[in-house]
């Protein structure tokens, strides 16, 4: 085996590895000798096929596992003879197997940086914890009521702010239909037949509710309606829009009362009492959630101020892509046009790249947690995690584990996990409110199998293709 390194940058070395076609061909006829024992062919018993038969029909998917097996095991053997201590799973890339079989490729692994890790056990922070009021409840039990309102037509009434109006309109500019002037326009803009629309300034379309108060059931009006020079849909902004509105009704909200019968309602036998208890559990149980979410920011906040650390930047600018494309989607999600997306680029990218920069130093921190914690992930841990994995995208937990080895993918998994119970160390370990710490996290090393998976973090990036 040949290995050449290659200093990218702080942390980073590529290690560029060729191995000679006699490695390939011997794991060949390992694999091969393994799809021959198990392998039923037509014509043949199983295991009594010939190798060239097998090879015939499994040689595609023989010749992955090799390559993939060889990898492995050639990146283990690189990180000994080089005396390196990666700090996540590999990057492995060009991977190139040629016509004698020899195989070439190129790891990018990334070593610990130098970093002084301060006393991170019993770090104070402060952070407001919300009671849940009476006023929460009723609160909560208002919007209940407004899911199980009625609308009831109200003849004829002049519609105000604050109505529910059905109707037609349909926005032009100069005379020519904003749908036909802008094909991809939301039709919430363009124009919209029998639309329920809530009177309300400037939603959602600025000026237009205005216009229409004063207008009852059966009449047409025209609103002229000028869009703000920041208004989200960049092509109507600044421009005069006519609107030719007709109103067919004018709806009154009518909210059922808040008794026994409301509460049978919502859940079959209960009453008002029972959902009020119900609510303020609920309310208990989301804000319990929040103070703790707000705990954890807080002690990352003092990590990373505590730390000063050098991020290597092929590693944020892979975070940051990785981050943006998740900013995106969620605005998508949204209904955030792509133009307005397009618009506000730079002030994505820019919000993607900090946060990028945070998560990397971070895990570098928890890194080192780990490491002096002598934190493992047990099989149960990565099998739970796994499992989880396999719900959330609807998989067969065998077809995501094959799916993962084939990418590599398994380590960054077990590094997760790792830098997860690392946060998780320091937290229960930091005084809220002045309070010190009811339970803390202890790690033994003694109680860990040797047999368990080693966790390599921090997983900066997660990107193991």
């Amino acid at each position: 085996m040949k290995v050449t390194t290659e200093q990218k940058e702080t942390c980073i070395v590529d290690l560029h590895i060729e191995l000679p076609p006699e490695r390939f061909q011997s794991e060949w006829t390992e694999v091969g000798n393994e799809y021959r024992r198990l392998a039923t062919l037509p014509g043949f018993r199983k295991g009594k096929a010939p190798l060239s038969a097998i090879e015939r029909k499994y040689g595609q998917e023989i010749e992955q596992e090799v390559t993939r097996k060889l990898i492995d095991g050639a990146v283990r053997e690189a990180f000994t003879e080089q005396k390196l201590v990666p700090i996540q799973s590999p990057n492995v890339r060009d991977v190139k197997l040629e016509g004698d079989r020899s195989l070439r490729f190129t790891a990018t692994i990334v070593t610990r940086p130098p970093l002084h890790l301060p006393e991170y056990k019993g770090l104070e922070v402060s952070v407001e914890k919300k009671e849940v009021a009476d006023a929460d409840v009723e609160q909560f039990l208002e919007g209940l009521r407004g899911d199980l309102a009625d609308f009831t037509t109200v003849e004829g009434k002049a519609v105000a702010m604050g109505d529910f109006a059905i109707l037609d309109y349909e926005g032009s500019i100069e005379g020519k239909g904003l749908a036909e002037t802008y094909p991809d326009l939301q039709p919430t803009y363009a124009g919209r037949k029998n639309f329920w629309l809530k009177l309300e300034e400037d939603r959602p379309i600025p000026g237009l509710a205005a216009g229409l108060v004063g207008m009852k059931a059966g009449e047409t009006r025209d609103v002229s309606v000028t869009f703000p020079t920041e208004f989200g849909e960049e092509k109507l902004r600044g421009y005069k829009v006519f609107y030719k509105v007709t109103l067919h009704e004018v709806k009154e909200r009518v909210l059922p009362a808040l008794d026994d019968a409301f509460a049978d309602k919502l859940s079959p036998g209960s009453t008002l009492e029972k959902i009020r208890t119900q609510v303020r559990e609920r309310l208990q149980a989301n804000a319990e959630q929040n103070f703790a979410s707000a705990v954890r920011g807080e002690v990352v906040k003092q990590l990373l101020t505590k730390v000063t650390v050098e991020t290597p930047s092929s590693m944020v600018q892979q975070e940051s892509a990785t981050i943006l494309k998740e900013i995106i989607r969620e605005n998508q999600q949204r209904g955030v046009s792509e133009e307005e997306i397009r618009s506000h680029q730079e002030e994505l990218l820019g919000a993607a790249q900090q946060s990028a920069g945070d998560k990397v130093k971070l895990n570098f921190i928890l890194g080192e947690i780990v490491s002096k914690e002598g934190i493992r992930v047990s099989r149960e841990e990565l099998a739970w995690r796994i499992t989880s994995m396999a719900e959330h995208y609807r998989m067969a937990p065998q077809k995501l584990i094959k799916e993962l080895q084939k990418h590599g993918a398994i380590h960054g998994i077990e590094e997760e996990i790792a830098l997860g119970k690392a946060l998780d160390t320091v937290v229960s370990h930091a005084k809220v409110n002045g309070e010190e710490p009811k339970n803390p996290i202890v790690h033994s090393q003694e109680n860990h199998s040797h047999e368990e998976p080693h966790v390599h973090g921090p997983g900066c990036g997660h990107d193991h293709h």
